[in-house]
């Protein structure tokens, strides 16, 4: 349970981290206009016939495309039961289920543990990143080396919430269905606890509560302020970026179209 203040600071506090995290990628780019393949969503597609098609794409939407119904949802579930038709939200088992497997979706997303990994790289002036790779297994130990130690290095303040909300323990619960909710009715119970690998025990609903809004407004306010970046470019605009992957060195220009929402791309 949480109460209407209390969730109106952490709205604040995600936004403050979110803003200064973009502001952080602008600024650190490692060549001009990365931050425009970051926002284009450029990939280099590795298994493509080169003799026929370019393995360059310098506007992958598809990828939102794809993940726009979760998204959606999200804002949808964040907007129903956290709406404070009453000045507390309530806790029940049906809700509290959902939002395990919420959780569990956010943090095991390739998708969205390769964005913070592309954007991480803005920050620590690395080159862009064409071909991200997230591991199936060992996921702990890619955010780990790839964004959470990148965002303490330039203490940035998202990473407070990725050290409060990333938890391979809670993930490998949920998934696996190692948790119980107390006969008391008021925690959850982690049936995988071991002491030094696994210290967590139990999590009182009010504490599970805040690591799901933290995530979750994480996630929301990540794709609104991605949304609102590309929104503000200027119309019409050329950026040049250059395209360096596989051992291939390309110049490439990149403008946004505000009326059909796409990238419009073209080798020099």
């Amino acid at each position: 349970m949480i109460r209407r203040d209390d969730f109106r600071k952490l709205q604040v506090e995600i936004k403050s981290a979110i803003d200064e995290l973009y502001e952080t990628a602008k600024k650190n780019e490692k060549n001009q206009n990365d931050y425009i393949l970051f926002l284009a969503r450029s990939s280099y597609d590795t298994e493509i016939d080169k003799t026929k098609y370019s393995p360059w794409r310098l506007d992958h939407a598809f990828e939102e495309f794809i993940d726009r119904h979760r998204v959606d949802f999200l804002l949808q579930y964040l907007n129903n039961q956290y709406s404070f038709q009453a000045e507390n939200s309530a806790d029940s088992k049906f809700t509290l289920s959902i939002e395990l497997m919420i959780y569990t979706h956010l943090w095991e997303s390739k998708h969205n543990l390769g964005n913070f990994k592309k954007i991480a790289d803005l920050c620590d002036s690395k080159e862009y990143d064409w071909n991200v790779k997230v591991p199936g297994d060992s996921k702990y130990r890619f955010v780990k080396k790839n964004v959470r130690d990148i965002f303490e290095k330039h203490n940035l303040k998202i990473y407070n919430i990725f050290k409060d909300c990333y938890k391979s323990q809670l993930r490998n619960a949920f998934a696996h269905s190692l948790y119980h909710f107390s006969l008391n009715g008021h925690s959850i119970v982690l049936e995988n606890y071991e002491e030094a690998k696994h210290p967590l025990k139990e999590l009182t609903f009010d504490e599970w509560t805040v690591i799901f809004l933290k995530s979750a407004l994480t996630q929301n306010f990540y794709h609104n302020k991605f949304s609102s970046e590309i929104e503000a470019l200027e119309a019409g605009k050329e950026y040049k970026v250059i395209m360096e992957f596989n051992g291939e060195k390309e110049v490439g220009f990149l403008s946004y179209d505000h009326e059909r929402k796409r990238f419009n791309g073209r080798m020099k």
